[in-house]
């Protein structure tokens, strides 16, 4: 107990990883859709706010909610 092995420091990685993908298209999401400017600063700030729960709402709210017309095209 207290030795952190390979295996570890690679699930730690995959995880941190992960994480650092969502954010990043997210915010390009974000960033790129057209949206009101209102809107986006409550979505940063929620991100911010509420980091992993607020990111897969945003995503679910462009990709599905969203009309196409406002959409990022990534």
């Amino acid at each position: 107990m207290g030795n952190i092995g390979i295996l570890e420091l690679m699930i730690i990685l995959a995880a941190a990883t992960t994480c650092i993908a969502v954010i990043v298209l997210a915010i390009k999401k974000l960033v790129k859709s057209k949206i009101t400017t209102n809107q986006k600063i409550g979505w940063i700030f929620g991100i911010f706010f509420f980091q992993f729960i607020a990111l897969i709402v945003f995503l679910i709210y462009h990709d599905i909610y969203l009309s196409p017309e406002l959409r990022a095209n990534l």
